[in-house]
């Protein structure tokens, strides 16, 4: 069960009576009433391991771009939406307190949804867009229901045991957790690909990192959790995901320095301002000297060229795109456009907002986009009021960082984007949790 971080008396989970008082709490919860909440806090959990597609799919669909056109695996989800269905319905008063968020995401769902009349594969459209319908609702259910050290240590723990299930198969089963292809020696631990998994260990790096900030207690047990995936990621070889890992964890104390206020706070907004026009004047001076210091080609393996197609496919239909999902499909024209002209299977983007453009055209491209500006905003004001150890703020840059090299946007049964979601929802909050 979740632990109680220092600045609450109880050991327990409290809620707000109906009183009309702001600062009325309950009793801590014991008996049947805790009995709930731990088996409420363990269904999440089974579902943001089921979002992260963990071993179960590498075992089921060996072959990922195959994965998804295996339609008996479609079944495995039933159990995931009716579980969201069931936890949303039964804290359904709790999506008022998260009003902004829940109206960004029916936008955005709304959007998907019509895309099915433009769309260049109808049918792959509207069955996806049913599957980022369940999956906003159940990142906006995380953000409104739990509180901010509830969540870090579900959300922690359930990396946690990822993160073992990960190092036993590199270990033990090789075959699965370790690449033996062009990434050879890589290790890619329960999922199909060593980024795959580096990605995802990310946030669960943030929220071992946020637990430990707000459970003296249990301190050590959480820095030990977040080594363990550290060390993952460097195993992995994911330079994207390292360096997302090093700028969170050089965050929190910023961070902390900021909500402090006074002369600390200046020098570090002071000091951050310098870092980041020095470094954008290098990369935008020598380039190559960048990539060269992280291990990459002036190319992005290969990855300029898929976007040099995609630019020239997206101007065909710019403003609504070619449905939400759709370019991608086995059968799809543009798709095969693509593959032709870089000589590659190519599964993705490796960019989230132009696959956002080629599904959604500019139009999707301007709504998200204001979505996450919206979410900059409040953040900027409100992180320290906040209550989760900085996990919402942090998670906010990570998902932003990655979007750059990899398609997170409107991910159905994607955990990344779950995650999004629950910080969008606890950022801007129009009802901040209890003290």
């Amino acid at each position: 069960m979740p632990a109680t971080p220092a600045y609450e008396r109880d050991d327990y989970p409290r809620t707000v009576r109906s009183t009309g008082r702001r600062d009325a709490v309950e009793p801590p919860l014991s008996g049947p009433a805790l009995m709930v909440f731990r088996i409420e806090a363990l269904l999440a959990a089974f579902c943001l391991f089921m979002f992260s597609e963990a071993l179960w799919a590498p075992l089921f669909a060996p072959n990922q771009e195959n994965g998804g056109e295996v339609s008996w695996m479609r079944l495995l989800w039933l159990p995931v939406y009716g579980l969201t269905l069931l936890l949303s319905v039964a804290r359904a008063d709790r999506f008022l307190r998260v009003l902004p968020a829940l109206v960004m995401a029916g936008a955005l769902l709304a959007l998907c949804y019509a895309s099915s009349w433009w769309s260049i594969d109808p049918s792959v459209t509207n069955r996806r867009s049913l599957a980022l319908g369940f999956t906003l609702l159940f990142g906006l259910y995380l953000g409104a229901r739990f509180k901010g050290s509830e969540l870090t240590q579900i959300v922690g723990g359930t990396f946690a045991v990822m993160a073992v299930g990960s190092i036993l198969a590199a270990l033990l089963y090789p075959t699965m957790g370790v690449h033996h292809d062009i990434n050879a020696g890589a290790w890619r631990g329960l999922w199909h690909e060593k980024n795959q998994m580096a990605s995802l260990m990310t946030f669960g790096f943030v929220a071992c990192c946020a637990s430990a900030f707000l459970l003296p207690a249990r301190r050590a047990m959480w820095i030990g959790s977040a080594a363990l995936i550290f060390f993952l990621i460097l195993m992995s070889r994911s330079k994207t995901s390292l360096l997302a890992c090093l700028l969170a964890l050089g965050a929190m104390p910023v961070l902390s320095a900021l909500r402090s206020g006074g002369a600390k706070s200046v020098l570090f907004v002071w000091g951050g301002a310098t870092a980041s026009l020095i470094g954008g004047a290098v990369f935008f001076l020598t380039p190559e000297t960048v990539f060269k210091a992280l291990g990459k080609d002036p190319t992005l393996t290969g990855r300029t060229q898929i976007w040099e197609s995609l630019l020239r496919l997206s101007d065909q239909r710019p403003w609504l795109g070619y449905g939400y999902k759709a370019f991608w499909g086995p059968d799809s024209i543009p798709n095969q456009i693509v593959k032709k002209e870089t000589n590659w299977d190519v599964p993705s983007a490796h960019n989230g907002w132009l696959d956002l453009l080629v599904q959604l055209g500019w139009v999707g491209v301007i709504l998200f986009g204001s979505c996450l500006a919206v979410t900059f905003f409040c953040a900027l004001f409100r992180f320290a009021r906040v209550r989760d150890g900085y996990f919402s703020v942090l998670a906010l840059c990570i998902f932003s960082f990655l979007i750059l090299s990899e398609s997170f946007i409107l991910g159905q049964n994607n955990l990344i984007f779950v995650l999004f979601i629950c910080a969008m929802a606890r950022l801007t909050a129009n009802r901040m949790e209890p003290v």
